[in-house]
């Protein structure tokens, strides 16, 4: 793009990223193509995945182009720095997952955070150096394209060095995740990078990252390996000593990313293909979908979000969550009960302890007790399908917004905050209101438990659907609703995505709903004993359906995304 059409060009994104849930909550049409989409959280990563796809590349060279574009341009949510998941189903009718989440630096040990007295230290896994864990995000991608890919990385990188180096437009989610920072405390790193005069950028200003744009070029001519074993490995490793955090270089030279084996389950005739641990989301969402087969929960039963769907939905996902507390963490270091925990006969189990009528104690979910709970939300999600029959699903992230808010000097990464993601204190929540078990408890090299969902859904064996999320608890959620609205009210893509949507993640006890459920709704779920809190969904799903020869996208309108295809 010239100067001019490029600024024009992310003018009229911003335009549209500005408006509100209610705008888009009224458009019901998605955006429909017959070759290949991308649905991610921002415009121009959507559109330069799909220049991708149109340049013969292939849903997973679109994807890398995607991600790098997103670490810039959606640095608050993902980025080099950080780490993440990606789920591909290929024309070869293989099922494939790659697992480049960070890992616990060699240097950790589980009472890392807490004080003499076993007290957790406020902040201390969450902000600064010694909240960071080690960087997957680039290995994975580089995995993923020497496997899978059909291009070169240098072209691949090319739209993303463009963004850094010329800048991108501050929409609405950029601006608020900055000033929901600035509450809390800012680095004078992050100030100095991404802020102006000590205050948010305003919607509509120009946001570069030159440093970020240099580091890029380095990799681009010299490859991956200069991030894990080069220039860009000895400066972290710098920073790192210079302010007691606990990354090294040997941490960075050792990060390989780990090639898993998908959960993979059913509901109501479809194969759902999804993210096995260290994440907790597939188990937690097919463990959701098995409960919730056997019920009757179509258009030609109680209702779309009327109070008996709501409340059955969310006692399932009670017993969900308090599983995923209970049970999970890194299956290199402890055994998690994949098979029980999605075998259709547990689901039956945990079916018949819900009162329809009524919620029940809090125990009988689960064995801990806590009641707090954190707003705060990360994360990217993309979604990609090709005219070749492969189909991505990937979520990446730095954890919370801006990560640990460290910038690493002289290379502008933004590093991530993803050992707060471990059990600090077995009970005491993390930063998104999550408690765990020592199954999550911190150790060298162990990756600590995400809720991350990349998801992939065939019918009679043939891409039907790619959704994920962003958003913390809240994507497990959010993945869930998509599906549900799909396959059991036959919504169309961009209404699955825009509905309103409810969560309960078991601790704390509440379920949250967003402003558009009924008032009727509401006080005929409190008559059933629930405790709700009126908030926004804060979780963005991405996702694309391909039904009867079209391919269909939508990117959540509250985040502001948009899918691109052709």
């Amino acid at each position: 793009m010239d100067n001019i059409f490029f600024h024009t060009f992310l003018s009229i994104s911003v335009l549209f990223s500005t408006l509100s849930y209610s705008s888009f909550a009224a458009v019901k049409t998605p955006k429909a193509v017959k070759n290949g989409m991308v649905a991610s959280d921002h415009y121009l990563a959507s559109f330069e995945g799909t220049e991708i796809l149109k340049k013969g590349g292939n849903a997973i060279d679109a994807a890398i182009a995607t991600s790098l574009v997103l670490s810039v341009v959606r640095n608050q949510s993902t980025g080099i720095g950080g780490g993440g998941f990606m789920v591909i189903h290929n024309n070869k009718g293989e099922n494939i997952v790659i697992d480049y989440r960070e890992v616990a630096p060699k240097l950790s040990y589980k009472d890392m955070y807490l004080d003499e007295n076993k007290n957790p230290i406020s902040r201390l896994s969450s902000f600064g150096y010694k909240a960071v864990g080690v960087s997957g995000n680039l290995a994975g991608l580089d995995y993923a394209l020497k496997k899978y890919g059909t291009m070169k990385l240098e072209d691949l990188m090319q739209p993303a060095i463009k963004y850094a180096e010329k800048g991108f437009i501050v929409d609405e989610h950029f601006a608020s995740a900055s000033e929901s920072v600035l509450k809390k405390g800012t680095s004078e790193e992050l100030k100095q990078l991404y802020f102006k005069n000590g205050k948010a950028r305003n919607i509509g200003e120009v946001q570069n990252n030159p440093e970020l744009a240099k580091t890029l070029k380095l990799i681009q001519q010299k490859g991956i390996s200069e991030f894990y074993t080069g220039s860009i490995a000895k400066k972290i490793d710098l920073e790192m000593k210079k302010h007691n955090g606990f990354v090294r270089y040997e941490d960075l030279a050792n990060y390989k990313p780990k090639i898993r084996k998908p959960i993979i389950g059913t509901y109501r005739g479809y194969k759902v293909i999804t993210m096995p641990p260290p994440s907790s989301g597939g188990i937690a969402l097919i463990e959701t979908l098995n409960i919730l087969e056997n019920y009757n929960l179509g258009w030609n039963s109680s209702g779309f979000n009327s109070s008996n769907y709501v409340h059955t939905v969310t006692e399932a996902m009670k017993h969900s969550f308090a599983d995923r507390a209970e049970f999970l963490g890194d299956p290199d270091f402890v055994k998690v009960p994949v098979e029980k925990l999605t075998s259709k006969e547990y689901a039956l189990e945990l079916k018949n302890k819900i009162d329809e009528n009524q919620v029940m104690e809090i125990f009988n979910y689960g064995s801990q007790n806590l009641n707090i709970t954190k707003d705060d939300g990360g994360t990217t999600h993309f979604s990609v399908v090709d005219k070749f029959g492969n189909i991505v699903s990937a979520t990446e992230t730095v954890n919370t917004y801006f990560g640990s808010q460290v910038v690493i000097k002289d290379t502008g990464i933004l590093m991530n905050n993803q050992m707060d993601d471990f059990s600090v204190q077995t009970g005491v929540p993390n930063e998104f209101g999550l408690i765990g078990s020592d199954a999550n408890s911190i150790q060298p090299n162990k990756k600590p438990l995400s809720s991350m969902t990349p998801t992939i859904i065939l019918k009679d064996n043939k891409p039907f659907m790619a959704v994920g999320a962003s958003g913390g608890p809240k994507i497990i959620t959010g993945t869930l609703h998509a599906i549900l609205n799909v396959i059991d009210f036959g919504m169309n893509i961009e209404e699955a995505i825009s509905a309103p949507r409810f969560h309960h993640q078991w601790m704390p006890n509440t379920l949250f709903i967003e402003k558009d459920m009924p008032f009727d709704v509401r006080e005929n779920l409190e008559k059933k004993g629930h405790t709700l809190v009126i908030k926004e969904a804060e979780s963005a799903v991405q996702g694309i359906l391909i039904k009867n020869n079209l391919i269909t996208g939508a990117s959540d309108p509250r985040k502001g995304g948009f899918p691109e295809g052709y």
